[in-house]
């Protein structure tokens, strides 16, 4: 039996072999100075091996100033470049795509002390982000177009942006977080114009045949719930104009959701769908089986993405199309908080396998 998400996919300039993501999910793994180490590599080929169709990297910092992890790979300079051939060779050697993510993290930064948001706001523990002048802002896109520019000469396949998760394109997105006044703010057409005039920027720099997709919220937590779904039908609209190859839908409450929640937004989806018929998309959050990934395909949207049940299980997909259980993952957001503790360790069942074989080694160790 062939299932839908394993049939091919021609988008206008990518090429996938089946309809499986790997939604960029942050590894913890690159080293401190913003290279991908053996581990982040041997992550790639392991993912490539089992059935995924495209591999979206964790956010790759285009900034100095936007930095969201220590442990994140850079891109804001052309050094910065070679690394990703390595990972691209071994995705293509198993037949799938790979991409990156671009992102600046704007008020969520580290390591910076003048941080800058769309508008002047408090943040947590104590601090304060003052507003991006317009010449910051130009700045900024300068800095994607420039690390889509690096990535396309080391042969990726295409760059996702960033505008999900309250990183800083998602916040000039979201009126909950843009109150501006001028050209950026205001607006849906003004509020998506950094993300407009990025995308632009990369296709004059790039070419209109390299890919640029785009990773965006379906939902909001502003109390206009209902404006900001009709706001993103301009915005989804506009992405078709502009020749984005695929919207990756995903949500600004997904860490909260209970544990049980499956398919978060596929009913954003399906609305956003039946707008824009004929503009790619993607869903990501709580797929963990088999059939949540054919309830996917069924709603129309072409593609399906997985982030937690592949930290969980990179074999997943595999296992399923071998008649495995559903996925293992039970949405407890450890994932975020264990690499810091065991670092190279990201899921609470490796953990769990860690700890019973130290057990075991120590066990036999006394037996003699």
């Amino acid at each position: 039996m062939t299932y839908r998400f394993e049939k091919p996919l021609q988008l206008a300039h990518l090429a996938l072999k089946n309809r499986v993501i790997r939604s960029a999910t942050h590894s913890f793994l690159p080293d401190r100075d913003g290279f991908m180490a053996d581990a982040e590599y041997a992550m790639y080929e392991e993912l490539a091996k089992n059935n995924i169709g495209l591999i979206i990297t964790g956010h790759c910092c285009v900034d100095p100033l936007g930095r969201a992890n220590r442990e994140q790979v850079n891109i804001y300079e052309d050094g910065y470049a070679l690394q990703f051939r390595k990972a691209v060779e071994i995705a293509h050697r198993y037949g799938a795509r790979f991409v990156p993510q671009i992102s600046h993290a704007g008020p969520r930064a580290i390591d910076n002390d003048d941080l800058a948001d769309c508008v002047a706001r408090p943040l947590k523990k104590g601090r304060h982000a003052r507003a991006l002048t317009v010449e910051e802002i130009h700045h900024i896109e300068q800095c994607f177009i420039d690390a889509a520019r690096r990535l396309q000469k080391a042969g990726v396949d295409g760059v996702q942006l960033h505008a999900a998760h309250s990183y800083l394109l998602s916040r000039f997105i979201d009126p909950l977080f843009n109150q501006r006044t001028d050209a950026y703010g205001g607006t849906p057409e003004n509020r998506f114009r950094i993300v407009e005039e990025i995308i632009e920027g990369i296709h004059a720099a790039c070419g209109d045949a390299f890919p640029v997709l785009i990773k965006i919220n379906a939902d909001t937590k502003h109390e206009d719930a209902a404006g900001y779904e009709q706001e993103m039908f301009y915005i989804l609209h506009r992405c078709q104009e502009l020749g984005v190859e695929l919207v990756e839908l995903s949500g600004a409450d997904f860490i909260t959701l209970p544990k049980d929640a499956r398919l978060y937004y596929l009913d954003y989806a399906k609305k956003y769908k039946r707008e824009v018929p004929n503009l790619p998309m993607s869903l990501v959050g709580g797929i963990r089986s088999l059939a949540d990934m054919e309830t996917v395909m069924e709603s129309g949207v072409e593609c399906l993405s997985l982030g937690r049940a592949l930290i969980a299980e990179p074999d997943f997909v595999t296992k399923e199309l071998a008649g495995g259980e559903p996925s293992i993952c039970v949405s407890c957001n450890r994932c975020f908080v264990l690499p810091d503790m065991h670092p190279g360790v990201r899921c609470v069942w490796q953990w769990k396998r860690i700890r019973a074989a130290q057990r075991a080694k120590k066990k036999a160790a006394a037996q003699g």
